[in-house]
């Protein structure tokens, strides 16, 4: 249930454009926008400036959303893992597949070892706050010291989204739905 109305009007002229440009790519305007960024333009600007960054980084957008996608859906963040999703079933070179059974991927044989590694390692930075010794190490065999950094921010980043949403109450804007009937010609 969202703890707070999403505001129908906002002040900001730069707000008014970011609600006519969800509007038309979305149909609606995103829970997000109208919830958190419509009270407080810098947390907009802050997020934009993730977004960017996001997309420099080394790692390729499989992974970044690999990483974003566990993260959410370990949070338990409906708006966040629907957005997620969305993303990930507009990216070609994204396994979609994988994101339903993300929570049992050690069983799991369409997960490679390197993902495997990965996905461990998020679980305990996501859970503990640290990793150990040995999660680390196995880490390191697939992935160099830059990725290993890169990933840690993108855990970070995902954990503040959903820490900003899930408090918030923020549900699901449905988005993924829209991406898989748009995928099959509906």
């Amino acid at each position: 249930m969202m703890r707070l109305k999403p505001v129908k009007k906002p002040k900001s002229v730069f707000l008014k454009i970011a609600y006519f440009v969800s509007k038309r790519a979305f149909g609606k305007i995103l829970s997000a926008l109208s919830v958190i960024y419509a009270r407080s333009t810098p947390l907009f600007f802050l997020s934009l400036k993730m977004y960017r960054t996001d997309r420099k980084l080394s790692l390729d957008n499989a992974t970044r959303l690999l990483i974003r996608n566990y993260i959410s859906h370990a949070n338990n963040c409906p708006f966040c893992s629907d957005a997620i999703e969305y993303m990930s079933q507009k990216d070609k070179n994204f396994e979609f597949e994988k994101v339903k059974a993300l929570m049992n991927f050690r069983q799991n044989p369409a997960f490679s070892d390197k993902e495997k590694a990965l996905l461990s390692y998020l679980e305990e930075v996501n859970f503990s706050k640290t990793a150990s010794d040995e999660c680390f190490n196995t880490l390191m065999k697939h992935y160099n010291e830059v990725e290993i950094v890169e990933i840690t921010w993108v855990c970070a980043s995902e954990n503040y989204v959903n820490y900003m949403a899930k408090p918030l109450g923020l549900p699901s804007d449905h988005l993924s739905a829209l991406s898989s009937t748009a995928a099959i010609g509906v």
